[in-house]
């Protein structure tokens, strides 16, 4: 706490000093109480549009412009705090919403109007929502994710404030704010469920971590685990914390106690079995290996863990045949299958490898040839032995010829400082060179799109004819039409497009459309067109490109609006259905991945971050799906699934109180669930007696 007021303290006096330096409005205080007056005035009346807001505004405007006041934004906002300073907060709160509808720095303005709200003995819901408003607008701001911490942590709500100091916790790297964590948790915190004593020893956990204190780290978490011995994220940090201290033993047990619960956890069984094969237990690695090849056929990692465990143990063709035999039993060896793995080491970095593969099948190419050449049926030479007989040869090297070694060094190193002269051409030619290959790969890649078009439109065509042949001849004798009128302009290539699209070629109307925004790129309905054919195509990003970009030109053009709405709703069920099937899966990490990215997209959509606290519940971190589906019901408080899983997450926890205003909610939305609606009736009814 001291920390933060010291501070506080420093950035005031510093932001005092800047606007007596630089901000000239702010050296004449009768200019300051003119300015002040005038955006009071502002924030008393509630109606922008009327007539008494427009006078008064245009005077503000005129009072700044007459006595060249610095009112750009940053001087705006600096000023803020001298008028929270003030308790000036009507005229503070004028210019933050004034910044607010700019744009500008939204997640500082947002917490500043939490600080005002806080200051102002406004309710604390109040002062959360702007807290939060300003962590959505930027979840890396540290101070106001410690204000909300401590806002929930003085409510008396320990589980929302653990679980934002947590997250402080893990994105701050500062020791002093670490250190003021640690304070708060050890002496500030009570905790009232072995839920909350498990998160505030992992909290530890990440700030001993942090701050060198390894031993006391692994402390922490192992006394974080035995109060949730469900808690699988835990788990993974305690792994990796004994995977990064070179304890493979301690990370084992970690990994197997994981594998336990989630056995197709890929990740976790890689990591164990590189640490198996360090340790020297490489039959313990390869079944590790095995096993996610079995879960996970083209993984590229177990793959290459098997090929490291036996090479220099077993030839190449052995080598490919086991890796190949683990998704096919009736597996039989072809020459090219090593050369193809000669490729994938070279794809992962091992020239060194891949060039004993591929000269492993040159040395079999040679034998068969000599066979041939000798047409005799004598026992092969192996390749060892051929490859031993070529040592030797090398090594019989005569004085003369090491003489003859010793000139040509020295030849060398003459030739040396030529060739450090030519590395400039060489390079640039070489850069040349990489040019024309991008060039190149530009043409091919555009050739492909056009074979890709041509395949489609003969397959669509095809289609639509045997549709219907007669209707087909029909709309193409009008393309005709169009196609003979010359010049063509932008409408008729839309009329094209348009007409190709009614015959059940998509992919010609999409080429058409673009033929009219060469004639005509400002043209929203060619975009909404576009946006139309691509959703069609199920192209759904691709749509919703075109979709922005014909709002973009056209803010009123409501057909649009409409479309991008139920493309984003596409979109989003994708996401959900993608998640899902993680979910269902046990692959927790993955399917959060997979919402983080959807919430960054679409941050107002109830059903991401509902689905993402069902994930979080399904790794017991309770508080951050408490969160998420709180953050749910703000979006749509109709959502009566959110408050039934959020009385469920408080009855985990031990909160009966919240669980049965969260449930009271659920039934007075009247949802159509019966069997749901039973079994929530039946817990209000009992906790009901015991509270009311």
């Amino acid at each position: 706490m001291y920390f933060f007021k010291k501070i506080k303290k420093i950035v005031l006096t510093a932001f005092i000093i800047h606007l007596a330096l630089c901000c000239p409005v702010f050296s004449n205080s009768q200019k300051t109480n003119e300015l002040d007056i005038l955006r009071t005035e502002l924030s008393l009346i509630k109606d922008k549009n009327s007539t008494q807001y427009s006078k008064t505004k245009q005077k503000l405007d005129k009072y700044i412009k007459q006595n060249k006041i610095d009112y750009s934004q940053f001087t705006r906002l600096n000023d803020v705090q001298r008028l929270i300073t003030q308790q000036k907060f009507n005229c503070a709160v004028w210019e933050l919403n004034s910044l607010i509808e700019e744009g500008y720095e939204l997640s500082i303005c947002y917490e500043l109007l939490g600080d005002i709200a806080k200051k102002s003995m406004q309710p604390s819901k109040k002062i959360a929502y702007y807290y939060k408003l300003s962590l959505e607008n930027n979840p890396d701001n540290q101070s106001a994710l410690f204000k909300l911490a401590k806002l929930y942590l003085k409510e008396n709500k320990n589980i929302l404030g653990i679980e934002y100091l947590k997250d402080l916790a893990q994105k701050t790297n500062d020791s002093n704010i670490l250190n003021t964590i640690e304070n708060i948790v050890q002496n500030n915190i009570t905790p009232k469920s072995k839920y909350e004593a498990n998160n505030l020893y992992e909290i530890l956990g990440i700030i001993y971590l942090k701050t060198g204190k390894t031993q006391d780290s692994i402390v922490a978490y192992n006394k974080a685990i035995i109060l949730n011995p469900n808690d699988i994220f835990l788990k993974y940090q305690l792994g990796s914390l004994y995977y990064n201290l070179n304890c493979p033993d301690d990370a084992i047990n970690v990994y197997n106690s994981i594998l336990k619960e989630n056995s197709t956890d890929s990740q976790i069984r890689l990591t164990k079995a590189e640490l198996l094969s360090d340790k020297g237990n490489l039959l313990g690695a390869s079944k590790e290996y095995i096993s996610v090849l079995e879960d996970y056929p083209n993984s590229l990692e177990a793959k290459y863990g098997i090929y490291k465990i036996y090479k220099n143990k077993i030839s190449p063709d052995k080598i490919v045949t086991k890796i190949n035999s683990i998704e096919n039993k009736n597996y039989v060896l072809i020459n090219n299958d090593i050369i193809a793995f000669a490729e994938f080491l070279e794809k992962m970095n091992d020239l060194e490898g891949a060039k004993t593969f591929r000269n492993y099948v040159s040395e079999i190419e040679k034998e068969k040839l000599l066979a041939q050449q000798k047409k005799e049926p004598k026992t092969k030479p192996t390749i060892i032995a051929q490859n031993k007989y070529e040592q030797k040869q090398n090594e019989i090297v005569s004085k003369n010829q090491q003489q003859e070694l010793k000139k040509q060094q020295e030849l060398k190193k003459q030739q040396e400082l030529k060739k450090q002269q030519e590395l400039k051409k060489q390079q640039e030619a070489k850069r040349q060179q990489e040019l024309k290959k991008q060039q190149e790969l530009k043409k091919q890649q555009e050739a492909k799109q056009k074979e890709y078009e041509q395949r489609a439109i003969a397959s669509e065509r095809k289609k639509a004819i045997e549709k219907d042949a007669k209707k087909y001849q029909e709309y193409k004798k009008i393309i005709d039409k169009y196609m003979a009128q010359n010049p063509k302009n932008s409408a008729i290539y839309c009329a094209i497009a348009n007409t190709y699209r009614q015959m059940g070629e998509p992919t010609s109307a999409i080429k058409y459309y673009k033929e009219a925004l060469k004639k005509d790129a400002t043209n929203s309905d060619i975009y909404y067109n576009l946006g139309l054919v691509y959703l069609e195509l199920n192209s759904l990003e691709t749509a919703k490109a075109n979709l922005i970009k014909s709002i973009n030109l056209n803010k009123e053009n409501t057909k649009a609006v409409t479309l991008l709405s139920f493309v984003n709703q596409k979109i989003i069920t994708k996401i959900l259905n993608n998640a899902y099937s993680k979910y269902e899966t046990k692959k927790y990490l993955e399917a959060l991945n997979i919402l983080d990215n959807g919430i960054k997209y679409y941050p107002k959509n109830a059903q991401i971050y509902y689905y993402r606290a069902l994930v979080y519940d399904a790794m017991d971190r309770n508080a951050a799906s408490i969160i998420d589906l709180q953050k749910a019901i703000d979006i749509d408080p109709s959502y009566y699934m959110a408050y039934y899983q959020l009385g469920k997450e408080y009855e985990k926890i031990g909160d009966e109180r919240s669980a049965l205003v969260a449930w009271e909610r659920f039934l007075s939305i009247e949802p159509d669930e019966k069997e749901l609606i039973q079994e929530i009736q039946k817990k209000v009814i009992s906790l009901g007696e015991k509270y009311y």
